[in-house]
């Protein structure tokens, strides 16, 4: 469960970060495809890991139950 909300959150700031830098660039429609397929990736991955590995350790430490 809070994968799927730290996964979230990671598209949606990846949609932000497209609507508020990508869109306004005066670039080619394929670059600004490139730039948004990589900043989705990163951020959406890196907070998606970032979950990960919270409940990792929220479970190793007992505050979480395991399912």
């Amino acid at each position: 469960m809070i994968e799927a909300i730290f996964f979230l959150a990671g598209l949606g700031f990846s949609l932000l970060v497209y609507v508020l830098s990508i869109r306004p660039l005066q670039e080619s429609p394929f670059r600004k495809f490139v730039y948004f397929f990589f900043t989705l990736i990163g951020i959406t991955g890196s907070l998606f890991l970032f979950g990960v590995l919270s409940v990792y350790f929220l479970r190793k430490l007992g505050w979480c139950p395991l399912k």
